[in-house]
């Protein structure tokens, strides 16, 4: 005698194991476009850092090109310095800087009236011809207005960072204000 009251389950045929196989197929897109995003994500990180290192090397290789007076001296360098930054800090140039030689933009005469006597800096500027006992010298006939023996002088320093190994190229640019004795060339 046949029961009115089947078992459900014998009914169904597979139809579980066909939705459970649909639910893990979806589950692994999802996963494996999530792999894929912070995959993508590591590489902006990545890429990010290494901008940020070039910056450092390029800003380290104008820091120290600026901060040695010689480059601004005559004879004025006409190769290129190069400047090596260790990140890691293992010994070995993790970056390099090229620095190339400085670019006068300009230079103007710095007036007599724009000096002070008392400063040390000023010292090597003042004078031009001859005045009675003040100790300042003056072109004759002026009364301190006249240009003294130093220029305001305006330079470009430039650095380019080119790393083959990380992909970065980088070039950065500082002006300088420099007080010059006349007769520094601005070329």
């Amino acid at each position: 005698m046949k029961s009115r009251y089947q078992s459900p389950m014998l009914n169904q045929h597979g139809v579980v194991l066909i939705v459970v196989l649909i639910m893990l197929g979806v589950f692994s897109v999802i996963v494996v476009s999530m792999i894929g995003g912070s995959n993508i994500n590591f590489k902006i990180a990545g890429n990010q850092q290494y901008r940020m290192e070039a910056k450092m090397a390029a800003r380290n290789g104008v820091e120290s090109y600026i901060s040695n007076p010689a480059n601004f001296a005559l004879p004025l360098p006409t190769s290129n310095a190069y400047v090596n930054s260790d990140f890691n800090g293992d010994g070995v140039a993790d970056m390099v800087a090229v620095v190339a030689p400085p670019d006068c933009l300009r230079a103007v005469p710095i007036l007599q009236s724009e000096l002070d006597v008392t400063d040390p800096h000023d010292a090597q500027c003042v004078g031009s011809a001859q005045q009675s006992n003040s100790g300042i010298f003056y072109a004759a006939g002026s009364s301190g207005a006249g240009n003294s023996w130093c220029s305001k002088m305006t330079w470009d320093v430039g650095a380019k960072v080119n790393d083959a190994k990380t992909g970065v190229d980088l070039a950065m640019h500082q002006g300088v204000y420099l007080r010059a004795i006349i007769g520094t060339t601005c070329l």
